[in-house]
Protein backbone atom coordinates (compact mmCIF):
# COMPACT_ATOMS: atom_id res chain seq x y z
CA UNK A 1 0.00 0.00 0.00
CA UNK A 2 1.10 3.44 -1.00
CA UNK A 3 1.54 5.64 2.08
CA UNK A 4 -0.27 9.14 1.00
CA UNK A 5 2.21 12.10 0.64
CA UNK A 6 1.91 14.80 3.34
CA UNK A 7 1.00 18.06 2.80
CA UNK A 8 3.22 21.62 3.37
CA UNK A 9 0.69 21.85 6.00
CA UNK A 10 0.76 18.88 7.98
CA UNK A 11 4.80 19.02 7.72
CA UNK A 12 4.81 21.93 8.91
CA UNK A 13 2.57 21.23 12.00
CA UNK A 14 4.68 17.96 12.74
CA UNK A 15 7.39 20.56 12.73
CA UNK A 16 5.95 22.48 15.16
CA UNK A 17 4.92 19.97 17.74
CA UNK A 18 8.00 18.62 17.31
CA UNK A 19 9.82 21.91 17.96
CA UNK A 20 7.43 22.56 21.19
CA UNK A 21 8.33 19.32 22.88
CA UNK A 22 12.29 19.87 22.29
CA UNK A 23 11.64 23.02 23.44
CA UNK A 24 9.48 22.78 26.48
CA UNK A 25 11.93 19.90 27.88
CA UNK A 26 14.78 22.08 27.29
CA UNK A 27 13.64 25.44 28.30
CA UNK A 28 10.23 24.93 30.02
CA UNK A 29 6.87 25.86 28.98
CA UNK A 30 6.67 28.75 30.69
CA UNK A 31 10.14 30.38 28.99
CA UNK A 32 9.32 29.17 25.36
CA UNK A 33 7.63 32.07 23.47
CA UNK A 34 5.86 31.44 20.54
CA UNK A 35 8.55 33.19 18.53
CA UNK A 36 10.57 30.49 19.86
CA UNK A 37 9.07 27.62 18.45
CA UNK A 38 8.17 29.62 15.12
CA UNK A 39 12.09 29.59 15.29
CA UNK A 40 13.06 26.37 15.88
CA UNK A 41 10.31 24.53 13.94
CA UNK A 42 11.51 26.93 10.54
CA UNK A 43 8.08 28.66 9.71
CA UNK A 44 6.68 32.10 10.44
CA UNK A 45 5.20 32.82 13.68
CA UNK A 46 1.90 33.50 11.46
CA UNK A 47 2.28 30.04 10.52
CA UNK A 48 2.36 28.46 14.31
CA UNK A 49 -0.99 30.56 15.26
CA UNK A 50 -2.37 29.35 11.72
CA UNK A 51 -2.30 25.59 13.43
CA UNK A 52 -2.32 26.47 17.08
CA UNK A 53 -4.57 29.71 18.42
CA UNK A 54 -2.47 29.72 21.65
CA UNK A 55 0.43 28.23 23.62
CA UNK A 56 -1.90 26.27 26.05
CA UNK A 57 -4.01 24.81 22.96
CA UNK A 58 -0.22 23.20 21.96
CA UNK A 59 0.42 22.31 25.61
CA UNK A 60 -3.30 20.42 26.20
CA UNK A 61 -2.46 18.38 22.55
CA UNK A 62 0.70 17.03 24.24
CA UNK A 63 -0.75 16.36 26.99
CA UNK A 64 -3.59 14.31 25.53
CA UNK A 65 -0.77 12.62 23.53
CA UNK A 66 1.59 12.09 26.34
CA UNK A 67 -1.49 10.80 28.30
CA UNK A 68 -2.31 8.68 25.41
CA UNK A 69 1.36 7.19 24.54
CA UNK A 70 1.99 6.07 28.31
CA UNK A 71 -1.30 5.09 29.57
CA UNK A 72 -3.13 3.80 26.84
CA UNK A 73 0.02 1.98 24.54
CA UNK A 74 0.31 -0.31 27.22
CA UNK A 75 0.86 -4.09 26.88
CA UNK A 76 -1.10 -6.34 28.95
CA UNK A 77 0.25 -9.45 28.11
CA UNK A 78 2.94 -10.02 29.99
CA UNK A 79 0.62 -9.69 32.97
CA UNK A 80 -0.86 -12.32 32.41
CA UNK A 81 1.35 -14.56 34.61
CA UNK A 82 1.26 -12.59 37.74
CA UNK A 83 -1.70 -12.05 40.62
CA UNK A 84 -3.88 -10.07 40.21
CA UNK A 85 -2.17 -7.44 43.15
CA UNK A 86 0.96 -7.33 41.27
CA UNK A 87 -1.24 -6.84 37.96
CA UNK A 88 -2.63 -3.81 39.59
CA UNK A 89 0.45 -2.72 41.26
CA UNK A 90 2.36 -2.94 38.29
CA UNK A 91 -0.19 -0.71 36.35
CA UNK A 92 -0.74 1.88 38.94
CA UNK A 93 2.93 2.47 39.57
CA UNK A 94 2.84 3.16 35.80
CA UNK A 95 0.64 5.97 35.73
CA UNK A 96 2.27 7.39 38.84
CA UNK A 97 5.44 7.67 37.40
CA UNK A 98 4.04 9.21 34.39
CA UNK A 99 1.83 11.92 36.67
CA UNK A 100 5.07 12.44 38.59
CA UNK A 101 7.21 13.89 36.14
CA UNK A 102 7.98 17.38 36.21
CA UNK A 103 7.62 18.00 32.63
CA UNK A 104 4.23 16.07 32.54
CA UNK A 105 3.37 18.38 35.65
CA UNK A 106 4.72 21.55 33.91
CA UNK A 107 2.31 21.46 31.33
CA UNK A 108 0.34 20.54 33.11
CA UNK A 109 0.59 23.46 35.16
CA UNK A 110 -0.15 25.87 32.45
CA UNK A 111 -2.60 24.23 30.77
CA UNK A 112 -4.86 24.48 34.37
CA UNK A 113 -3.52 28.49 34.66
CA UNK A 114 -5.24 28.69 31.29
CA UNK A 115 -8.38 27.74 31.70
CA UNK A 116 -8.89 27.91 35.42
CA UNK A 117 -10.92 31.12 34.44
CA UNK A 118 -12.83 28.98 31.32
CA UNK A 119 -14.62 26.69 33.06
CA UNK A 120 -16.51 25.44 29.60
CA UNK A 121 -13.24 25.18 27.48
CA UNK A 122 -12.12 22.86 30.71
CA UNK A 123 -14.60 20.42 30.82
CA UNK A 124 -13.97 19.77 27.08
CA UNK A 125 -10.16 19.64 26.96
CA UNK A 126 -11.12 16.82 30.25
CA UNK A 127 -13.68 15.14 28.26
CA UNK A 128 -11.41 14.94 25.52
CA UNK A 129 -8.86 13.39 27.76
CA UNK A 130 -11.43 11.22 29.73
CA UNK A 131 -12.30 9.37 26.15
CA UNK A 132 -8.79 8.00 25.90
CA UNK A 133 -9.19 4.59 27.21
CA UNK A 134 -6.16 3.73 29.58
CA UNK A 135 -4.60 0.63 30.25
CA UNK A 136 -6.09 0.36 33.95
CA UNK A 137 -9.47 0.91 32.54
CA UNK A 138 -8.66 -1.75 29.45
CA UNK A 139 -7.29 -3.97 32.75
CA UNK A 140 -10.36 -3.33 35.04
CA UNK A 141 -13.28 -4.36 31.88
CA UNK A 142 -11.37 -7.57 31.25
CA UNK A 143 -10.70 -8.48 35.38
CA UNK A 144 -14.74 -7.61 36.16
CA UNK A 145 -15.61 -9.82 32.48
CA UNK A 146 -13.26 -12.83 33.97
CA UNK A 147 -15.01 -12.47 37.29
CA UNK A 148 -11.38 -11.80 39.49
CA UNK A 149 -12.91 -8.62 40.14
CA UNK A 150 -16.58 -7.57 40.85
CA UNK A 151 -17.36 -4.07 39.50
CA UNK A 152 -20.93 -2.86 38.30
CA UNK A 153 -19.82 0.14 37.32
CA UNK A 154 -16.32 0.25 35.78
CA UNK A 155 -16.06 4.18 35.01
CA UNK A 156 -16.79 4.82 38.83
CA UNK A 157 -14.34 2.30 39.13
CA UNK A 158 -11.71 4.00 36.99
CA UNK A 159 -12.55 7.53 38.82
CA UNK A 160 -12.17 6.36 42.37
CA UNK A 161 -8.90 4.54 41.47
CA UNK A 162 -7.45 7.73 39.73
CA UNK A 163 -8.53 10.26 42.75
CA UNK A 164 -6.60 8.31 45.30
CA UNK A 165 -3.26 8.36 43.18
CA UNK A 166 -3.87 11.87 42.00
CA UNK A 167 -4.88 13.35 45.16
CA UNK A 168 -1.49 12.08 46.82
CA UNK A 169 1.08 12.82 43.53
CA UNK A 170 -0.31 15.12 41.26
CA UNK A 171 -2.22 17.40 42.64
CA UNK A 172 -0.08 18.39 45.74
CA UNK A 173 2.73 19.15 42.80
CA UNK A 174 0.27 21.13 40.42
CA UNK A 175 -0.12 23.32 43.36
CA UNK A 176 3.48 23.70 44.47
CA UNK A 177 2.54 21.44 47.93
CA UNK A 178 5.33 19.01 47.55
CA UNK A 179 8.05 17.98 45.52
CA UNK A 180 8.37 14.72 42.74
CA UNK A 181 8.14 11.47 44.56
CA UNK A 182 10.78 9.27 44.95
CA UNK A 183 10.49 5.73 43.61
CA UNK A 184 9.81 4.17 46.82
CA UNK A 185 6.89 6.53 47.47
CA UNK A 186 5.93 5.75 44.13
CA UNK A 187 5.90 1.95 44.72
CA UNK A 188 4.36 2.46 48.17
CA UNK A 189 1.75 4.61 46.96
CA UNK A 190 0.70 1.70 44.11
CA UNK A 191 0.88 -0.93 46.78
CA UNK A 192 -1.07 0.97 49.21
CA UNK A 193 -3.45 2.22 46.69
CA UNK A 194 -4.02 -1.52 45.04
CA UNK A 195 -4.51 -2.86 48.70
CA UNK A 196 -7.75 -0.32 49.14
CA UNK A 197 -8.75 -0.91 45.48
CA UNK A 198 -8.89 -4.56 45.68
CA UNK A 199 -10.55 -4.67 49.34
CA UNK A 200 -13.25 -3.28 47.49
CA UNK A 201 -13.92 -4.62 44.58
CA UNK A 202 -11.94 -8.30 44.39
CA UNK A 203 -14.67 -11.24 44.00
Amino acid sequence: MIEKKKTRSELKREAIISAAKDAFNEFGVQNTSMDKLASLAGVSKRTVYNHFESKEELVMLLLSELWHQSMADVDLTPLETKSVEEQLHYLLAHEIRILNKPSYIDLAKVAFGHYFYRPDELKEQAAKMTKQETALYKWLEQQNEKGVLKIDDIDTASIQLHSLIKGSCFWPQLMGMSDVMSEEAVMQLAQSTADLFLARYLA
